[in-house]
């Protein structure tokens, strides 16, 4: 593990840890979601517990892949971001979605 990495695992413990009530707030949103209910939530709090969990997430792989090839590493962390972008997009447009149907805006 170089200096670059050391860095990278404080900086999304960071992160983590400056959205940690965003990312409460986003897992009583999904928890509601997957009954098809619906929690108020800001679209900032959305990316917010979103990139929180994406930082708990990297961490999690800068330390299980510590020995992987770089080019190996780089892979899992653009599949990393492309899960969350996919995850993100998907939390907004629910609440979106269910705010315009119940006139909510």
């Amino acid at each position: 593990m170089n200096n670059k990495d050391i860095f990278e695992l404080f900086q999304n413990g960071f992160i983590a840890g400056n959205t940690s009530d965003s990312y409460s707030h986003l897992c009583n949103f999904v928890t509601a979601m997957r009954c098809g209910q619906y929690y108020p939530i800001s679209d900032e709090d959305i990316h917010r517990g979103v990139e929180c969990e994406k930082a708990q997430a990297k961490n999690k792989a800068k330390i299980l892949f510590m020995g992987f090839p770089d080019d190996a590493k780089k892979a899992i962390e653009v599949a990393i971001d492309l899960k969350y972008s996919q995850c993100l997009q998907q939390f907004l447009n629910y609440k979106h979605t269910y705010e315009n149907w119940n006139n909510l805006i």
